[in-house]
């Protein structure tokens, strides 16, 4: 603690000194004579309290408050002004420029310690509040960075369940993609004979053309070679194979378009009005190959207004459930219930699964969306999977400000 004491008068000054030191007050005393002298002295040390005389040669006290209350310290000094004098209008200006009290001289011993110590325990009071601000922001610069460091971990987590559920899937997809593929190669390959009977057919119109002038004679030639290339039939066929290859290739493509929008690493902050419906058959195209061979999926959709969310981690959600629903058929897993959203909690063997996809599951739900997702299971009825979510932007505003 550093307290100037500015006064004019030397007997004044040993006065208070005497009386700080006499009563234990711990600091370090410095000395000014006059207004200017305390200002110079101010600006070039670190002073905590100074007592500041009003009435001196060349600057009064009041001035050098005012020169003080134009300078923005960032940690100014306490000033506790010296006077004998009881003008309230003085005193009061003295308040309005940040003086924090005042003793009147000659000084009376106890009233002069009583307010320098409550002066002195205000300013301890108000390093110690500073301190603990400092320590505070430094905590809290700390937690943020932790946090920020959790939420790249959480996303890179997320990520890595989907590269491994894209993974598991990818063979299936392989499968459901040679299938439609398959049979539109095959029909291609009637396409290309039917093609070469037409160009077959057309050529030998043309030779039938220059061979016969009677007219008779020429339709007669063409219905033998029509029904010698069976074109009838052709005729027949052609039309159905191109329907059925165009119904192929665009189940390729709606399998493809799926697979693509959930491997997508969509933005974790990327929020947006997503049909569900469409969101649950683009899911189930993609997990089709992994549930087909185990279990029937039965779909009762009802009308359902748009749901506000982030499209690739609700997505992420029912894939988990459902590839977990169909690996649970194959297995009892009724004992595992309470322990199905903790992370790396997995039934699988050794090398198969992180173990992480309900826990996300439950993190993409509950934290992400603001949402609830329970489960509920019974012995020879099957297990039920609850999600909740709000479906409305201003929803999901509420819950974040509450």
């Amino acid at each position: 603690m550093r307290i100037l004491i500015v006064e004019d008068s030397r007997i004044n000054q040993f006065i208070a000194r005497d009386t700080l030191i006499k009563y234990n007050i711990p600091c370090d005393i410095e000395f000014a004579m006059d207004g200017e002298a305390a200002l110079e002295h101010i600006y070039t040390h670190t002073i905590d309290l100074v007592l500041l005389d009003i009435i001196m040669p060349k600057m009064t006290g009041l001035q050098v408050l005012e020169q003080l209350h134009q300078i923005k310290f960032v940690d100014p000094p306490k000033v506790i002004m010296l006077t004998t004098i009881s003008d309230a209008k003085i005193l009061k200006a003295c308040f309005d420029l940040g003086a924090v009290d005042y003793i009147k001289r000659p000084f009376e011993e106890m009233d002069f310690v009583s307010r320098v110590n409550s002066t002195i325990r205000d300013i301890e009071n108000e390093n110690a509040m500073r301190q603990a601000k400092i320590m505070l922001e430094s905590q809290n610069a700390k937690l943020l960075e932790v946090n920020e460091t959790l939420k790249e971990t959480q996303y890179h987590l997320v990520q890595k369940e989907k590269l491994v559920a894209i993974g598991e899937l990818a063979a299936g997809i392989a499968h459901e993609i040679n299938n439609p593929l398959a049979f539109v190669i095959s029909n291609f390959t009637n396409i290309k004979q039917y093609v070469d009977r037409f160009k077959t057919f057309i050529d030998a119109s043309m030779d039938l053309t220059n061979q016969h002038d009677d007219l008779s004679k020429f339709k007669e030639a063409m219905l033998i070679k029509w029904r010698e290339l069976d074109m009838a039939f052709v005729f027949e066929d052609f039309p159905e194979l191109i329907v059925d290859s165009q119904k192929g290739l665009d189940r390729v493509a709606k399998i493809v378009s799926s697979m693509r929008n959930f491997a997508r690493l969509s933005d974790e902050n990327y929020f947006e009005y997503v049909d569900i419906n469409e969101l649950l058959d683009e899911v189930l195209i993609v997990v089709n190959n992994e549930v087909k061979y185990i279990a029937t999926v039965q779909k009762e959709f009802n009308p359902c207004p748009p749901v506000y969310c982030n499209k690739g981690q609700i997505e992420q959600v029912f894939v988990n459930l459902i590839i977990n629903a169909a690996h649970a058929i194959k297995s009892n897993d009724e004992a595992h219930l309470s322990n199905i959203f903790d992370p790396f909690f997995t039934t699988k063997p050794v090398g198969q699964g992180t173990g992480l996809g309900l826990s996300i599951s439950h993190n993409i739900v509950v934290d992400k969306h603001h949402g609830r997702i329970s489960v509920d299971s019974k012995v020879g009825l099957g297990t039920c999977f609850t999600i909740e979510i709000p479906y409305r932007y201003e929803e999901i505003n509420l819950e974040e400000n509450t």
